[in-house]
């Protein structure tokens, strides 16, 4: 109490609520947090972010802007285009090459911050949104450094950093069901506008969720999710909250029309480019199977998955616990969405883990659980401890920074590691990496432990 008076006089929270410097406010909370977040992926985040998995979309891009092209490359069954590779191409642009993981991950952050910040705009004041975020990049910062200390195997957070894992499409489809959702509200509160400018906002949501399903399929799905979940339980009760109904039957017709176009489209990019065909090795897989023999499998992969989460993800379980105790503040929706994408998650990972690309632990899976998880939580301090003085997050966020300095740095180390390879038969997991940090000049070849040609989500090979 002493300290909140100290920092917070009566000027001062006239002047905040007034909102006067929010911009500004808002300016250096992204520059302290950006900070933040580049030495998370220098230090703690910065193997899993400079792994195999992860070089895909530099070492894409490298190719695309080096004239090499892109048809030699094996794709993995969500290429991820958009928006992954589009922002990985304008940051090739104008940032070395070398520091593109990492900026990436700082960029997003930038801009799931700013959606948030946008969307609780709606709800909140400038000042307690801005407090909001504050809150949000500490547990993002906390639950790093626990991760840390416990050794998590692999370190569930860095999510929140990576490119071509499913992350920034689910960030982006997020931000298009929000936008929808705000959209459809204004129409029903009287603010329909012209039928020109309507026809042209659903052409742009048309082409937004076309680009995203055709880039990442399985954020397609949790985007789409989100909305239906959302139409359901609330926009459909007009009187409740004022969003006009959508029919039925158009409804349907709508998706299924999209569903059918954006198919026969992927269908000719798969033609064109080397993308697995999901669907068909899922069915192939189930239909070798008995029924019972798919519910026994899918228990003993959830019992595994468990075990891993029990033994090597406590922070992840601590996050869960901390959930259970807040989830009573949460807001309505964050709560529904965490509630029914827990049960939806769960079938998906079983579905593409377990009878389609076969992962012993595809924590990326979930990473929509821990992101509401975080969005809960942080509005239950927002709302608990709203008059924590903004004055000491700056103090907090420059520690962090200074505490974060002193870790150390395996750029230079993992680098000259990689530059002494001299084979040119490869495993998988040096393939990239040798490449990477080579710039391009290195082409190693990727084998399997048979010594066969790898050609799983690599370029090494041109087109046969």
């Amino acid at each position: 109490m002493i300290l909140d008076k100290f920092f917070q006089s009566n000027f001062e929270e006239k002047r905040s609520n007034q909102g006067k410097h929010s911009k500004f406010s808002l300016i250096i909370f992204l520059i302290l947090a950006s900070t933040i977040n580049f030495l998370l992926c220098e230090t703690i985040y910065f193997q899993p972010l400079h792994s195999a998995d992860q070089l895909y979309s530099p070492l894409v891009v490298l190719d695309f802007f080096s004239g090499k092209g892109i048809t030699h490359w094996y794709f993995p069954p969500s290429p991820y285009f958009f928006p992954d590779l589009v922002l990985m191409s304008v940051l090739y642009l104008v940032l070395p090459f070398l520091y593109l993981p990492s900026f990436y991950g700082v960029i997003q952050m930038v801009f799931v911050t700013l959606g948030i910040y946008w969307v609780f705009n709606e709800f909140l004041s400038k000042h307690e949104s801005l407090l909001y975020l504050f809150y949000f990049q500490t547990l993002l910062i906390l639950f790093s450094f626990l991760s840390h200390l416990l050794k998590d195997n692999p370190f569930p957070f860095v999510f929140f950093f990576t490119n071509a894992h499913h992350n920034t499409g689910f960030f982006f489809s997020l931000f298009l069901v929000s936008v929808l959702g705000f959209n459809l509200r204004k129409r029903s509160l009287g603010h329909e506008g012209k039928n020109r400018d309507l026809v042209f906002r659903l052409c742009l949501y048309w082409i937004g969720f076309t680009v995203l399903y055709l880039s990442d399929r399985y954020s397609f799905c949790i985007g789409f999710i989100c909305f239906m979940t959302i139409y359901l339980l609330e926009i459909r009760k007009k009187n409740e909250i004022g969003i006009t109904k959508l029919h039925g039957w158009r409804l349907t017709t709508l998706i299924l029309l999209f569903f059918l176009v954006n198919e026969f489209l992927f269908y000719g990019i798969k033609q064109s480019l080397q993308i697995p065909n999901s669907f068909g090795i899922l069915f192939n897989s189930l239909s070798q199977k008995s029924g019972e023999r798919i519910l026994f499998l899918s228990a003993t992969y959830l019992f595994d998955v468990s075990k891993h989460l029990f033994y090597q993800n406590g922070s992840l379980l601590f996050l869960i616990s901390l959930s259970l105790f807040t989830s009573f503040k949460f807001p309505v929706r964050i709560r529904i969405l965490v509630l029914v994408l827990f049960p939806v998650l769960l079938l998906l990972l079983i579905v593409v883990g377990r009878f389609t690309y076969l992962h012993p632990y595809p924590i990326r899976y979930l990473f929509p659980i821990w992101f509401f998880c975080f969005l809960g939580i942080s509005w239950y301090f927002q709302i608990t401890m709203h008059r924590f003085p903004i004055s000491l997050w700056y103090v907090w966020f420059a520690f962090c920074i200074l505490f974060l300095s002193f870790f150390p740095k395996p750029r230079q180390t993992v680098k000259e590691s990689l530059l002494k390879e001299t084979k040119q038969e490869v495993s998988y997991d040096l393939e990239k990496p040798i490449r990477f940090w080579s710039e391009g000049e290195k082409k190693p070849i990727p084998v399997d432990r048979e010594g066969k040609p790898y050609r799983w989500i690599t370029g090494a090979f041109h087109t046969p």
